[in-house]
């Protein structure tokens, strides 16, 4: 009799299949008993009895023990199969509320890592417990996903769209992702775009002082200089009268420049704790001899939202501070050579203080001191090892408020036991020109002593009696976490 081969390959594939058993910490119970019934047609199983056994047997260590307590006083091959599985329904099945699980539903965004097809089947998964009807799902499943993507530009595009279908919605995400990845790269005239900025930066100042005037000795735009109270004030690091230090226009600090060994040679990067990623320019992977790039999927923007135009990544061989191994480096079209988070953790420069990392760039090697013995050193510079306090060469001001009548606090009582060492510490404050003795004045507050060991005192001004109410201070109010934490919302890289 001839054998069917198609029959001969069913049987061989039903006996190869393998039932999983049922683990609570690997399965949710529908999803495990849905793999269960498959394997039951698979098997092709219809005797209750039957079905009992094999899913006793499926059952792992603790769900048996389990459905053993539960079945007590029986014992589980004196159940039926009906019962057994209501059982398991009752101790395994997840207690869901649809109107819970709809909230989370549409509150889910897609993570960094999460691809849009990884993150369609995610909404996918938790559309289970939601219970859409039929003629909402579709509808659902789009507005959840263009709630949810982390890419605004993308979620823009599809709104624009206003699809209906699921899948097309999932089709024209992708199509346009990969426009945005592969248009970074497109190369620009970089005359074209310096120009155009240059135009977009005047014609924005053009307009912003149409409307207001910025006061060039404190910054603020509530009044015009003339009005401003800080205009004879001398700001301390230029020396210069007349404004604080958002009125200074003496040029700002360069970037902080960090030399490091690439590939062999020196390349100077802007320390940008900013950045997530480590980039260099066009120029400098031609110095490097052009290595090979690898194209990069990730969008990059700046902080002003615009795309960065990259070019690929590649691995350098990296030396710093007796420091060697190599790292992922992205080359960009035209930017600052940036050294970013990634670097900046490899090189264990976060565990230094800025004062260090400069220290270790500007070592002066073959130094001859000059001096034979530390006393010698000690001797020549007489005045910076001096027992005494040092002279500050800046002049405060103390702006008082409008209409601030003085107050004078006479002097507090002193214990009989304190007041010979007041009187000696007074004393030596006055001798290191730090107090100053005067007649009259129209302010006073009283003193503070406290005691320190050995019967000395320490003297402190009570200046809470009226001088601090007094005066007119610039206060900027600090965000508070919560305010913080609503304006980094949706970023993904930081």
């Amino acid at each position: 009799m001839p054998v069917n081969r198609n029959t001969t390959e069913q049987n061989t594939r039903s006996n190869t299949y393998r039932l999983h058993e049922f683990d609570p910490t690997s399965y949710d119970w529908d999803d495990w008993e849905i793999l269960f019934d498959t394997y039951l047609a698979v098997k092709c199983v219809t005797d209750d009895i039957k079905k009992r056994n094999l899913l006793i047997t499926a059952l792992g260590v603790q769900p048996f023990k389990t459905l053993i307590s539960v079945c007590k006083p029986n014992k589980p091959t004196e159940c039926t199969y009906e019962e057994i599985i209501q059982k398991l329904r009752t101790n395994y099945a997840r207690v869901t509320f649809s109107s819970t699980e709809r909230i989370n539903f549409f509150a889910t965004r897609q993570e960094s890592s999460q691809t849009l097809t990884d993150f369609s089947n995610r909404l996918r998964d938790k559309t289970v417990t939601c219970k859409f009807p039929n003629d909402f799902y579709e509808e659902a499943l789009v507005t959840a996903f263009v709630g949810g993507l982390k890419n605004e530009f993308v979620r823009k595009h599809l709104m624009q769209q206003n699809l209906e279908a699921f899948e097309q919605t999932l089709n024209v995400a992708r199509t346009f992702e990969s426009v945005l990845i592969q248009g970074a790269n497109v190369k620009r005239d970089p005359v074209e775009q310096f120009s155009v900025l240059k135009i977009q930066k005047k014609n924005k100042l053009v307009q912003s002082t149409r409307h207001k005037v910025t006061c060039s000795s404190c910054g603020s735009m509530d009044h015009p200089r003339s009005q401003c109270r800080f205009r004879n004030v001398t700001y301390h690091k230029c020396n210069k009268e007349g404004h604080l230090a958002k009125g200074c226009l003496k040029i700002d600090e360069a970037p902080i420049g960090i030399p490091i060994k690439v590939d062999g040679l020196v390349v100077t990067f802007e320390l940008n704790t900013g950045s997530p990623i480590t980039i260099i320019n066009e120029h400098v992977w031609n110095t490097l001899g052009k290595p090979k790039l690898k194209p990069i999927e990730s969008i990059f923007t700046s902080f002003t939202g615009h795309y960065l135009q990259i070019n690929g990544e590649t691995l350098v061989k990296v030396d710093y501070n007796s420091q060697h191994m190599q790292l992922r480096l992205l080359v960009g079209h035209n930017h600052r050579n940036i050294l970013g988070r990634d670097w900046i953790k490899a090189l264990n420069l976060n565990k230094l203080t800025l004062d260090d990392i400069l220290f270790n760039d500007n070592k002066i090697l073959n130094v001859n001191p000059g001096f034979n013995s530390l006393d010698q050193l000690i001797h020549h510079f007489a005045g910076i090892f001096k027992d005494e306090l040092g002279c500050c060469k800046i002049k405060a001001h103390l702006h008082i408020k409008n209409d601030i009548k003085s107050k004078f606090f006479k002097a507090r009582s002193l214990p009989f036991a304190y007041r010979q060492a007041v009187e000696l510490d007074l004393n030596r404050l006055v001798s290191a020109n730090v107090l100053e003795p005067i007649n009259t004045a129209n302010w006073a507050a009283p003193i503070v002593v406290v005691p320190k060991p050995g019967g000395k005192v320490r003297l402190c001004a009570d200046f809470s009696t009226g001088v601090n109410q007094a005066l007119d201070i610039d206060q900027y109010p600090l965000p508070k976490p919560n305010d913080l934490f609503v304006s980094l919302n949706g970023g993904i890289k930081f």
